[in-house]
């Protein structure tokens, strides 16, 4: 069989009340042996392979497309023609943003659903925002409930035959929060080599800026560094992760702030970018930044990086890459695998022997994660590369940094 154009869809349903967790697959398909046309649909508990069926709609194309539309707005209350300005209604299914080269399985293998795409995980931290302002405000349980459905309808999650949790807590809505960031940081980084793009220099050149708001006040709001200036305060308190040297809340803060979700996307594609004056405006920034990457603890260690793109091809061994970006790892090789797992698809397991990285998870209220920061620049020699059914088992070991 051949799915016909982009007649297929993928829609989860997280009801905590009624303990639904649950996911539906609809498919336009067409026999290669004999061009005749099926509507596929496939249905059940997340995790669990559900039940299918195959309705036959001969050689007659109208009548298939008419069948799939049929289905997804009963499924959904939504019309096909309408999807990109999807609606969720009560008790109709959630619509799944995956990777448009992935299909998925409604987590039957590895993968909760399919490959979530960086633009669905964005949704989810739309609705973990809401669910922030709802426990702030003491809203209903009944609320936190619909709002934590909301959230697993966006980021399918295994809970076996028990309800997913619901997220009463800040704790537990930070938790989920830093997770997702850290998926877009390490994940779904651009990940394309970029090659003849010249170093940049001068950053360690210039005076320290006496304080985050002098550095990085061209780059994102006040208040934002305002916040990450008063965690870097209480990180001082902890002397957290022993440096070296002295650190203030300015240096820790940097840190917070590229961990938060405010400029960590804009740096790294500036950093990335050919036009290299654009990247001086983060100078001052990244002045502050080195600086405390410097003072922070460095050792030759092991850490791992899962992506979602397969790098097998790109990543030849004894070739050098350079990550241009800040890059983020984890000190945990379970953490970059079910990385990959709830993505599923095509993937790129990274194994980064490495001599400079900042261990930033003595840094984080939620730890569990390990991460880890690479600086931008760091240059990469590809030592082997496997592959592992659908994941490309790469390793590379530091040797050097063009800032």
């Amino acid at each position: 069989f051949a799915i016909v154009d982009d007649y297929l869809t993928d829609l989860m349903q997280s009801n905590l009340g009624a303990n639904n967790n649950k996911f539906y697959i609809i498919q336009l398909l067409q026999s290669l042996s004999d061009q005749t046309y099926y509507v596929f649909t496939r249905w059940g508990r997340l995790g669990e392979a559900g039940q299918q069926k195959l309705a036959p709609c001969g050689h007659d194309l109208d009548k298939a497309i008419k069948q799939f539309e049929t289905k997804f707005a009963d499924k959904t209350r939504n019309q096909w023609g309408d999807r990109r300005e999807f609606v969720k209604y009560a008790n109709k299914y959630q619509l799944v943003e995956l990777d448009t080269s992935e299909t998925g399985d409604g987590g039957a293998g590895d993968a909760a659903m399919g490959k979530l795409s960086a633009a669905q995980i964005q949704k989810g931290q739309v609705v973990l925002e809401s669910l922030k302002a709802a426990i702030t405000s003491r809203t209903s349980t009944r609320a936190i409930e619909q709002l934590s459905g909301e959230y697993y309808s966006l980021i399918p999650t295994l809970a076996g035959r028990n309800r997913p949790p619901p997220l009463s807590t800040k704790s537990l809505v930070e938790e989920k929060e830093a997770l997702l960031d850290f998926w877009l940081r390490m994940g779904f980084d651009d990940m394309e080599e970029q090659t003849g793009l010249a170093p940049i220099e001068g950053i360690m050149d210039l005076p320290l800026p006496s304080t985050l708001i002098d550095a990085a006040s061209v780059i994102t709001q006040v208040g934002a560094i305002k916040q990450c200036q008063a965690r870097g305060a209480d990180l001082v308190k902890q002397n957290a992760g022993s440096p070296t040297r002295p650190m203030d809340k300015e240096l820790y803060g940097s840190i917070v702030l590229y961990t938060g979700n405010w400029i960590y996307s804009q740096l790294n594609s500036t950093l990335r970018s050919e036009n290299r004056t654009a990247i001086r405006k983060y100078f001052n920034y990244l002045r502050v930044f080195l600086e405390a990457m410097c003072r922070m603890p460095q050792k030759e260690q092991t850490l791992w990086r899962g992506v979602s793109v397969d790098l097998f091809d790109a990543y030849e061994p004894g070739k050098v890459i350079t990550w241009w970006g800040v890059s983020s790892c984890t000190s945990d090789e379970n953490v970059a695998r079910n990385f990959m797992r709830s993505c599923g698809g095509s993937c790129t397991l990274l194994r980064v022997r490495c001599k400079t990285a900042m261990d930033i998870s003595v840094l984080s209220m939620f730890p569990g994660e390990k991460e880890c920061l690479l600086a931008p620049g760091t240059q990469l020699k590809v030592v082997k590369r496997t592959r592992n059914g659908n994941i490309a088992e790469i390793e590379v070991e530091e040797v050097g940094r063009a800032i």
